[in-house]
Parts: C-alpha cells; structure tokens; sequence
C-alpha cells in the first residue's frame, strides 16, 4: 500500500522514522547546555503564542531551549532524569492536560520518557502513566531514565502507536508530543486512542498544524517528512470526528520554527524552478505547535 501524501508506502515510512528516533536515541549529547525558560515563557510556563505574520523564528540550538519555547518551564526540565529530554517536542501536552492524581495516563511516542515522568509526578503513586514506542532504542533510554530517577509508576512498553499494546477502555487520558504526523496512518491511532480511552477519557495532544497544505515536493521528501509536517487543521479535526470522539478543538498555538528549506531535495526543487521558493517560505511560516483535545463519548466512571 502506497501512502497518498508522501509516495513512500507505509512500511518504508515507518521505517525512516525509525531509523531518525533510534539515531536520536544513541546520541551522545542528546542535550546540552543551559537554559533560560524565563525568557521564552509566560507566567505559569505556557509558551507565548509567536505572531502569525513576518518571518520564521530562528530554529533554538539546545533540546532545553527548544523544549522552553514550546511550553516547559525550568522546574518541568529540573525535575527529570539527565537524558529524558531531547528537545522533541512542539508543545507541552501534559501541563494542557490538567492531570489530577490516581489518574491512568497513555503517552503515544514516549521517546527517552520526558512527558510520561512530569505526568507521573501530576498523577501521583496513586496513578500510573505508560510509555508506547517502536523505537528500542527509545524504551532502553526511557527505562533506564527511568530507573535513575526512581519513577516505579511509569512503565514503557515497546508496540506501534495504530496498534496499541494496551486493553480496551483502561486509561484516562492519552497525551502525544509532536507524534500523530509522522503516522501514515493517523486516522487509525485515533481509533485505537478511542478504544483505550474509559468512556469520558480525554486526550491533549501537542503537534505540528497549519492552515496551509504541505507542497507537493515537500511531502515527497522523506527528509522532511521524518523531521517532522504539520496537518492540515481541517484535516485532524475530521479525524477526531470520524474516530468518534466528541468536543474537538484544534488550536494553532506557537509558531515551530520548521528547517524546510535546508532540505537537499527542497532546494533541488528551488534551483529548477525559483518561484517556488516564495510557496515553500509561506507554508513554513503557517507551521504551528497545536493543541488537539477531544473527548471520548460516554459518563465518566
């Protein structure tokens, strides 16, 4: 089966995407550096919204800055085992998710465990928070992050996210950081984040939106697409919809400063036909960090 978006059948996609987070995961300096969160935050550790017009913001070079421009504060990135955090991101799910103790939190990508170690902390030993990742190189960072840090509530567990190592109607809330548009597949993760979810369960989900549509020769490249694309706003929210879940809401929130442009394939494209430089330089200027929310039908148990 070929994916319509992108040319790449759904085997070879998953694979790249793959390859990227296990290179990611085996780095060395996964992140470095100090970090100033005052200064790319509002009060309460929410990132202030980037205007929607003038040009792109430059790319921040740590995975701290990174994840301050996006919505973590200096106590989410203190309170972490070294490692946990590889600047990942493009939003802050767990603080939007208002998670109250004895919960049962899903994280769909769990990466090195960043977000599943601050919801464990939200939820309380009460609670229990579960990591999925297809990477393996992913779950042995997370469970070791895990260990050092002495979070017993989190467990990883390895299983691909549009087919969930989890039981039916088992989990409160599902939350996902920068995730949901590397899937070729997206409609069926949220099916299956509707089945797992109790009837009321809610899921936040932070990723990459946009009120324009990706180029065409954006989407063909496989470099972009495992740096991550955003979707069409109008597009997840169909989704949402058509899984079954009610009380959608898709908000573009911080602009993501998106490297399209340094994409080989890209500035090929560019040198035989300028023009379209100008398309190229609009849509990555639509590029936000978004906030998906929904909630499954159903009187909360």
């Amino acid at each position: 089966m070929t994916n319509d978006t992108t040319g790449l059948d759904l085997a070879e996609r998953r694979s790249a995407v793959r390859d990227r987070y296990a290179r990611a995961a085996t780095m060395e300096d996964g992140c470095c550096g100090p970090s100033d969160c005052g200064s790319a935050t509002a009060a309460g550790g929410t990132a202030t919204a980037a205007p929607t017009t003038g040009p792109a913001t430059a790319a921040p070079t740590t995975a701290e800055a990174l994840s301050c421009a996006v919505g973590y504060d200096e106590a989410d990135l203190a309170s972490v085992p070294d490692g946990a955090n590889l600047g990942l991101g493009c939003g802050n799910p767990v603080a939007m998710a208002s998670l109250a103790p004895g919960e049962t939190v899903l994280d769909l990508g769990s990466g090195a465990g960043f977000d599943c170690f601050l919801a464990a902390e939200r939820v309380e030993p009460a609670g229990s928070v579960i990591g999925v990742d297809m990477t393996p190189e992913m779950l042995e960072r997370a469970r070791e992050n895990a260990r050092r840090g002495g979070f017993t509530n989190v467990e990883f567990r390895l299983g691909e996210i549009e087919a969930l190592p989890v039981a039916d109607s088992t989990v409160d809330v599902v939350i996902s950081n920068c995730v949901l548009n590397l899937s070729g597949e997206r409609p069926r993760v949220l099916a299956e984040a509707l089945r797992v979810l109790k009837p009321g369960g809610r899921i936040m989900i932070s990723d990459l939106v946009s009120e324009r549509p990706v180029p065409d020769f954006v989407a063909a490249s496989k470099e972009s697409l495992v740096g991550c694309l955003p979707v069409l706003v109008s597009e997840y929210e169909a989704d949402l919809a058509t899984a079954g879940f009610a009380e959608v809401s898709v908000v573009p929130r911080q602009r993501y400063p998106a490297n399209v442009l340094a994409d080989p394939q890209v500035q090929a494209v560019i040198r035989r036909d300028p023009a379209r430089e100008r398309e190229v330089r609009d849509f990555v200027e639509s590029i936000h960090g978004g906030t998906i929310e929904a909630v499954k039908p159903g009187k909360r148990r």
